[in-house]
């Protein structure tokens, strides 16, 4: 009974700041304002859906910890980890925080993490084709601080179109729930709930995810992954399909920026999803993405040895739409003058990124 309490009461906090976005994010000056450009969107909008799952999610962490009611290093390591990641991310959407600095806080985090639960370093790779690779501690921690870091800029990256990011949260936490028990089972399902109020006002337009949700739902969901990779009930490769799409939309850019003279970090209107819009349009392309994302992630969660049949999938569904070169980019990097894109584009209601 307590726990259906604090479950109501997490959602509640979630639904409350949501209720009342706009308000925060002009109290917090974490308002996304049209450009034109980058930032399509019709009307100012507040950044801090982040904040609202967040803080739901805390809720219930320490509602669970105290007076120690769950007794499992996860939730401490999660609340202090995610939370404080988030705070960065926050800060980063007020004051642009350096990329390198970041990087390095990510870091922070993920030693906390490790330092308060050492179950999260897992002594094998457990692969359901292959069978399980015995790796030592050291590389596991150094393979799942670049992971980390790799996992929170793809996602950060993927967030320009309402329902997208917060569609993938969903998913991957309902999947988690599925196939964990006890206490990563509930702590799952509460951050899936929380995720999936803030979706309903994204979808809406209502509310955006902001850098505090992109940097601390994210590691709290990588954290949740990792622990159940640990206990040996989320194989490799359902991993993988899983965060595929993000991962080498991320991987693509860190390749084709370059070629192209322009630096990793400068915005620009060649991810995935805008790909995706300029062939389907806004709508369709929204839906395809996330129907794609869902159902190869829900197929690798219930049927594992489906996993690589998944990933050639999903391989070829990706770069159908997205290439190493495109012609249709805006070279500012090679000190052109940007394309315009006013005539061909279908505007994104959500993209809204400054750094991606």
């Amino acid at each position: 009974m307590y726990f259906q309490f604090l479950s109501l009461i997490a959602v509640l906090v979630t639904l409350l700041v949501c209720l009342n976005a706009e308000s925060l994010g002009r109290l917090f000056g974490v308002m996304a304002v049209p450009d034109g450009r980058r930032r399509t969107h019709d009307t100012a909008t507040p950044q801090v859906g982040g904040v609202a799952i967040l803080c739901g999610f805390a809720v219930w962490l320490m509602g669970s910890l105290w007076p120690e009611r769950i007794h499992d290093p996860i939730l401490g390591a999660v609340l202090l980890s995610a939370v404080g990641l988030g705070l960065v991310g926050f800060v980063d959407d007020r004051h642009e925080v350096p990329p390198v600095l970041r990087i390095l806080l990510l870091l922070i985090f993920v030693a906390i993490a490790f330092a308060l639960d050492p179950t999260l370093i897992a002594q094998k790779l457990h692969w359901y084709s292959f069978g399980d690779l015995t790796i030592s501690n050291w590389f596991y921690v150094l393979l799942m601080a670049i992971t980390a870091i790799g996992l929170v800029n793809s996602v950060n990256m993927a967030d320009g179109q309402n329902g997208l990011v917060g569609s993938m949260f969903v998913t991957w936490t309902a999947c988690l729930a599925m196939l964990t028990n006890g206490p990563l089972a509930m702590t799952s399902g509460i951050l899936c709930a929380t995720c999936m109020v803030f979706l309903f006002f994204n979808l809406r337009g209502k509310i955006f995810l902001g850098d505090c949700g992109s940097y601390g739902v994210t590691f709290a969901i990588g954290l949740l992954v990792t622990l159940a990779h640990a206990r040996g009930a989320l194989p490799l490769e359902t991993v993988v399909v899983w965060f595929f799409i993000p991962v080498i939309d991320c991987l693509r850019l860190i390749i084709a920026r370059p070629l192209r003279g322009r630096s990793l970090f400068q915005g620009g209107r060649d991810h995935f999803h805008h790909r995706l819009t300029d062939s389907l349009g806004r709508r369709l392309s929204a839906v395809v993405y996330i129907g794609a994302v869902s159902a190869s992630s829900l197929v690798a969660t219930l049927a594992p040895q489906f996993s690589l049949v998944c990933l050639c999938a999903l391989t070829g569904f990706y770069f159908s739409f997205a290439h190493l070169s495109d012609t249709d980019v805006g070279q500012e990097g090679e000190g052109k003058r940007p394309v315009d894109h006013s005539n061909k584009v279908i505007p994104l209601a959500g993209d809204h990124g400054r750094k991606r």
